[in-house]
């Protein structure tokens, strides 16, 4: 049974970290682009994409969100999610979403996201509002799914010396 619940930071920030934030995709967005407007292409990769979201100091990060979720399946930790409110543009921003990868398209996602919605309505939030890549196109499809909107994109984002080097910021929105 799945179970969504408060992070414990003394029993759950271990899991967390060893937690495998890995993708693999075989297809990819590319960025059409006209001076006004753009548009998301999907593109078949060959070979497959990979990408890991590594942290240096997670708790550190961990410790300044307002709210983080995981999800267990049973005494197993499947998944987590992190929010952030923004108190000048009233948004709640989504940090972190991640699920196991032997666990993805069983609900986990879902659940966590309707977490982190649930705790929004308790605050003055209008949105969740989160980013992902050009390259994440399995979030891609879960976050249109889970019923956000994509809402803008940033070329310049990643540092095209870092690990993010070719990727394109995407960013999405759902009302509340």
């Amino acid at each position: 049974m799945l179970t969504i619940r408060p992070f414990e930071p003394g029993e759950d920030l271990a899991p967390l970290a060893a937690f495998d934030t890995s993708f693999v995709t075989d297809r990819t967005y590319r960025v059409q682009r006209t001076a006004f407007s753009f548009a998301l292409e999907e593109e078949p990769v060959n070979p497959p994409f990979r990408k890991t979201y590594i942290f240096d100091d997670l708790g550190a990060e961990l410790k300044d969100l307002d709210q983080l979720l995981v999800a267990e399946l049973g005494s197993e930790l499947v998944g987590y999610t992190g929010v952030k409110y923004e108190s000048w543009n009233r948004r709640m921003v989504v940090w972190h979403l991640y699920v196991a990868s032997q666990h993805r398209k069983k609900g986990i996602g879902r659940g966590l996201i309707e977490g982190a919605v649930a705790y929004a309505r308790k605050t003055e939030a209008r949105c969740l509002w989160l980013e992902t890549q050009n390259t994440n196109y399995p979030a891609v499809r879960f976050y249109l799914r889970a019923g956000f909107r994509l809402c803008g994109l940033d070329e310049s984002l990643y540092d095209p010396r870092g690990p993010g080097r070719g990727e394109v910021g995407l960013f999405f929105a759902r009302d509340l």
